[in-house]
């Protein structure tokens, strides 16, 4: 990192749609690590009336908290400031009062630069509020197949793109989308990887968690977020018909739709399909080091979102160094000298059984050495010098 991006310091508003403290995605450990230099403030916006239904709303606070949590003031809204859409005017003063909130929660040099860091389009009611100096739109998934996607989400992603300074993307394939929208360059940025924390538990330096240690080997993993991108009917087949192996799902389950649904009610009733549900991301690494075989089972079809998606999993699964079967998605094809790609049915069973005979894609230390080249620290390098050439260039 040169001198100018390391000495430069931003007041950040970074507006995300999940919980800090709960599944690490590319947003915390993008910022964590920001926040050594940077004031970054991260917030899920206000509560929004529909949300007083919801056991978090009830839960939370009354006057709302900040917390400083891994180099980040993480914010609570208060349940007090409660937006209100289908009341303009008061939705806005909500709005207004929130971004004030975040303004007086800064302690660092008040004539720093300000920057609306945005990963979702739903955010974007909010950027006049915040006034900030610069706008930066970062696209972490192809949400234009999102299932929740609408006109109104579609609209304001048009004119988050049009104001933005500097628009960031995931995977090349979000990119394309987001550059044949707006026109505009797109940086893009992929996911990377804590490799110390992979590679660490991958010598055997950290025991074995508990509820794994029961489940006999061979064990084909996957590791992250469940729901309807996970292709359930697929690995029902595979567990059927190879009852010897046994697969291991690690991670809370989210929406689904009724196919993976009906693949994953197939699943559970299984013997050798278990799930094992979320973990702290601090364990991740002892889970998938802890695996004879690791999968990025996603569906690829026209219209789910995961093929134009960057695996958060790639590079953890390569830090650890055991083979890797994969889906044929765009953003894994240049690994593929190090990365199994199954892209018929029939050939997962078949890249499964070679990898579990020695014989995947790669080496253990192959894998490892491109993962330590996609680290998270190289990508906030590279992504601090993006900010500094934003505030430059104005």
């Amino acid at each position: 990192m040169n001198d100018t991006a390391h000495s430069l310091q931003l007041d950040i508003v970074a507006m995300a749609p999940n919980a800090w403290d709960g599944p690490w995605m590319n947003r915390q450990q993008l910022l964590s690590r920001l926040g050594t230099q940077h004031n970054i403030i991260y917030t899920n916006g206000l509560w929004i009336v529909w949300d007083r239904h919801q056991a978090a709303w009830k839960e939370a606070p009354a006057t709302g908290s900040f917390s400083v949590q891994d180099q980040v003031l993480v914010d609570l809204s208060p349940k007090f400031l409660l937006r209100w859409p289908r009341f303009s005017a008061f939705d806005s003063l909500a709005m207004r009062m929130g971004a004030r909130r975040w303004m007086r929660a800064y302690t660092g040099d008040k004539d720093s630069p300000r920057v609306a860091y945005l990963f979702h389009p739903q955010f974007y009611p909010y950027v006049k509020k915040i006034r900030p100096d610069f706008v930066v739109y970062h696209a972490y998934d192809m949400f234009s197949l999102t299932p929740e996607w609408n006109r109104e989400l579609d609209e304001q992603q048009r004119e988050l793109l049009a104001m933005a300074d500097l628009v960031v993307a995931s995977s090349d394939v979000i990119a394309e989308e987001l550059a044949t929208i707006s026109g505009k360059t797109i940086e893009t940025l992929p996911n990377g990887a804590d490799f110390d924390a992979f590679y660490r538990a991958s010598t055997g330096s950290l025991t074995e968690p508990d509820d794994l240690a029961g489940i006999a080997h061979p064990r084909i993993g996957y590791v992250g977020n469940i729901n309807l991108k996970v292709d359930f009917p697929l690995v029902a087949s595979m567990a059927k018909t190879h009852q010897q192996w046994n697969f291991v799902f690690v991670g809370g389950v989210g929406k689904l739709d009724a196919p993976t649904q009906k693949g994953f009610d197939d699943c559970t009733a299984l013997k050798n399909v278990h799930f094992l549900g979320a973990k702290n991301f601090r364990e991740i690494p002892r889970y998938a080091s802890n695996m004879d075989v690791n999968l990025m089972c996603y569906r690829v079809e026209p219209g789910v979102w995961a093929r134009g998606g960057y695996p958060l999993k790639l590079h953890e699964y390569l830090a650890v160094g055991k083979p890797i079967v994969s889906s044929d998605i765009p953003s894994v094809t240049p690994f593929e000298s190090n990365v199994a790609i199954a892209r018929t049915a029939g050939q997962w069973p078949e890249l499964i059984a070679a990898a579990l005979l020695g014989k995947g894609a790669g080496s253990t230390e192959e894998r490892r050495a491109v993962a330590k080249k996609n680290s998270w620290d190289a990508r906030v390098k590279r992504l601090n010098t993006c900010l500094t050439c934003m505030v430059n260039s104005q």
